[in-house]
């Protein structure tokens, strides 16, 4: 990357005026965006390029994040915006870097699991705690909820049709009041430093939404990596601490639940990435267990 800093300098020089470049190193990157993390005499910045010159998507994650400052717990700042591809070529935004590490690790032995789940269940509850006055735009996009399609399997099973059969019958008589929901709140887009959750990564989903819809989301990605008495720790903490108990849990469940088992070795190798050991069918098992709990309390097991 040294070969790339004269263009960064140019980058940071508007982006941070009066602050040169230390050093540059690739984050990740999917099929849309590629991620970078620019080290400046002026402190830490992120920026995410996108690899389509014409995309509203940089331009909705802005306002996303830009809205999601009002949430009480560490958010990256927005910096700068390109639309117009100025920069690289492409269209790019810039963001402050918040201290830590992407960590799917609950704490080791002796320390108990409970604390880094109500750590995210705190979370949580404060994304959706937040006040939504204005909301508008991409914010405003249809969640989940209202969204959803029977996804095509590639493997149908009698677990997965059950799932979908008891989606349909429950989804059209579920009602709810909107909520700030992150969109893809899981362990893998929180910072971690000593133990202690310092940062939510990735506000590009973010809108309005139900609750449960974003609890069952995280519900998810937890039973997979811990299995689904985790997942219930983490409901346990979320009404403990907000006090309220997020109405039809077990539909969304669903949803995500299917999500994850067929996403499973897609997300297991992201996880990996993070220096997880788990084998797919560990992730086939905690997937299913999950769903089935959830068929079980809607009683269509």
């Amino acid at each position: 990357m040294a070969s790339d800093l004269p263009e960064w300098t140019a980058v940071i020089a508007e982006i941070v005026p009066g602050a040169s470049v230390r050093g540059v190193s690739h984050l990740g990157g999917g099929a849309a965006a590629e991620t970078f993390a620019i080290d400046t005499t002026a402190g830490a910045v992120v920026v995410k390029r996108y690899r389509r010159r014409r995309n509203d998507t940089v331009r909705f994650e802005w306002e996303r994040l830009r809205f999601a400052q009002r949430v009480d717990a560490p958010v990256p700042q927005p910096l700068a915006l390109d639309t117009d591809g100025r920069w690289f070529g492409m269209p790019a935004y810039a963001m402050t870097r918040l201290t830590g590490r992407l960590d799917v690790h609950p704490p080791p032995p002796p320390r108990d699991v409970g604390g880094w789940l109500q750590q995210l269940a705190t979370t949580l509850v404060a994304i959706h705690g937040t006040d939504t006055t204005g909301a508008c735009g991409p914010l405003l996009h249809p969640p989940a909820v209202e969204t959803w399609r029977p996804p095509k399997l590639r493997r149908p099973s009698p677990l997965a049709d059950r799932t979908v059969a008891a989606i349909q019958r429950h989804l059209p008589r579920v009602s709810w009041q909107p909520v700030l929901n992150h969109g893809d709140f899981h362990p893998g887009n929180t910072l971690w430093h000593r133990d202690r959750l310092t940062g939510i990564a990735d506000w590009s989903n973010t809108r309005l939404g139900p609750s449960s819809c974003d609890l069952a989301y995280c519900r998810a990605d937890v039973a997979l990596l811990l299995g689904r008495t985790a997942a219930d720790q983490l409901t346990h903490h979320y009404v403990a601490i907000s006090g309220a108990t997020p109405p039809d849990l077990p539909i969304f469940d669903l949803i995500w639940g299917l999500d994850a088992l067929r996403k499973r070795a897609r997300i297991l190798a992201a996880h990996r990435q993070q220096g997880r050991t788990d084998s797919p069918d560990q992730y086939k098992a905690r997937a299913s267990a999950f769903l089935r709990q959830a068929l079980a309390e809607l009683g269509a097991s």
